[in-house]
């Protein structure tokens, strides 16, 4: 069936949350969706408007993604992005443009692809699911090769970053990493990946504490980032259940449970401390996902 024949929406609203993914051991393994947030809208028009050329290269990709998946034309449309997620922060906004724009552009299109379909193109254009699915899917996610896991995370657990204004590209920074590591370093890994999933799907949040060690990315990634170990230890000083490089950074999180105050003030006080330019963001759960909007 042709674009043109399906149901008109003239516009929609599509508000997808950041992601933070990891969690030290989990490596492109484990995500969770935040309370921070990308709007986008979308638009019908007479006419294409602006060209398309003129679009950031991930829109681009995005845009002509969906038509590949759908194998019709794009409708004529405009759109905006309202963002909270700062780029190049290891928070998911390239997931949150790519997923907003195909569940923007489904919408348009008089939903030619089904939820699933919409997942399964945003991971291929990403080239990998841990921040795609908790911002779609919102909540504490699991990935497997071909399977997914999810479940609720408890609004009592609290998520605090520490968002550098140093910009890490996810390309480069997956470049620096190994293609080997050493089998006791790799078991250690696992061993500590499998406990904080079954903390998660348990609401064992306690049994966190000591699990956010990792071998696989971390040691090579946070050469860029000198000031990790004061922060690392100020905030489990302060009574963090867990610290780790959110994604593929620069973002460094904090994960604290029932009341995040006194993590922090601990954060807030060593950054300051050491002049380092950047916020502190208090951020709870997401259990919802993606939102879309329309009429």
């Amino acid at each position: 069936m042709s674009i043109s024949a399906q149901k008109k929406i003239s516009r929609c609203w599509v508000k997808i949350p950041a992601t933070t993914t990891n969690f030290g051991p989990g490596f492109d393994t484990f995500g969770a969706a935040l309370s921070l947030y990308n709007v986008i809208v979308l638009e019908r028009t007479p006419q294409q408007a602006p060209p398309w050329s003129d679009s950031p290269a991930m829109v681009v990709e995005t845009l002509k993604g969906f038509e590949k998946k759908t194998g019709a034309s794009l409708p004529n449309f405009k759109w905006s992005l309202h963002s909270q997620i700062p780029q190049a922060r290891g928070l998911g906004s390239s997931a949150t443009v790519r997923l907003g724009f195909l569940a923007g552009l489904n919408a348009l299109a008089g939903f030619p692809l089904s939820k699933e379909e919409i997942l399964e193109c945003a991971i291929e254009l990403e080239g990998h699911p841990d921040n795609v699915t908790p911002a779609f899917l919102g909540g504490f996610i699991l990935c497997g090769p071909k399977k997914v896991l999810r479940t609720r995370i408890d609004p009592k657990l609290f998520f605090v970053a520490f968002v550098p204004q140093v910009e890490i590209s996810t390309e480069l920074s997956r470049k620096i990493l190994p293609p080997e590591i050493k089998l006791k370093e790799a078991v250690q890994n696992l061993q500590r990946a499998s406990m904080i999933a079954v903390c998660f799907f348990e609401k064992r949040y306690k049994d966190l504490s000591g699990l956010f060690v990792d071998y696989f990315h971390e040691p090579y990634r946070l050469a860029s980032i000198p000031y990790w170990e004061e922060l690392k230890r100020a905030a489990l000083e302060a009574g963090a259940l867990g610290f780790y490089l959110s994604g593929s950074g620069s973002t460094l999180m904090a994960i604290a449970y029932e009341d995040p105050t006194t993590v922090v003030h601990a954060l807030k006080s060593e950054s300051s401390r050491r002049s380092l330019s950047g916020e502190v963001l208090v951020l709870k759960p997401d259990n919802i996902g993606l939102r879309l909007s329309y009429r």
